[in-house]
C-alpha cells in the first residue's frame, strides 16, 4: 500500500514538473504574437505618418536627431520592419516552440518598442494637425 502512494506522488511529482517547465505557453506565445502584430501595424503608421509630416514641410533632409535626417530615421524605420517586423518572421515565431522565459523575454522588448513607437505616433500625430 505504502509503495501504491509512493509511486502515485511520484507520478502526481512528474506530470506537475513537466506541465510547469516542458509545456508550450500557449497563452503567453499568443498573447506575444498579437504584441507582434499590434507592433507592426504602429510601426507602418509611424513611419506613413513621419513621411507625410515631413513630406508636407520639405523636410526630408532636414536632422531628426544630430546627424540623422527625416529621410534617413523613415528608412531604417521601414528597414527595422524588413527584419525584425516581418511577416516571415511572425510566421517563424509562431511555428517555433519557446519557453516561457524566452517569450517573456521578447515581449519586454517589443513592449519597449511599442511604447517607443506609439511616442513617435502621437507627437507627430499632434504636429500633423
Amino acid at each position: 500500500m505504502e509503495i501504491t502512494i509512493a509511486i502515485a506522488s511520484l507520478i502526481i511529482a512528474w506530470l506537475t514538473f513537466t506541465k510547469t517547465f516542458y509545456a508550450e505557453p500557449t497563452e503567453e506565445k499568443k498573447n506575444f504574437l498579437a504584441l507582434f502584430l499590434a507592433t507592426q501595424k504602429l510601426s507602418k503608421e509611424v513611419s506613413c505618418i513621419m513621411t507625410e509630416y515631413a513630406i508636407k514641410r520639405n523636410a526630408l533632409d532636414i536632422e531628426l536627431y544630430q546627424g540623422i535626417t527625416y529621410r534617413s530615421y523613415i528608412e531604417g524605420l521601414k528597414e527595422s520592419q524588413d527584419t525584425n517586423l516581418s511577416d516571415n518572421l511572425y510566421q517563424k515565431v509562431k511555428n517555433s516552440k519557446y519557453t516561457k522565459s524566452n517569450i517573456a523575454t521578447m515581449q519586454k522588448s517589443l513592449e519597449a518598442q511599442f511604447e517607443d513607437l506609439q511616442k513617435m505616433k502621437n507627437t507627430f500625430t499632434l504636429a500633423n494637425r
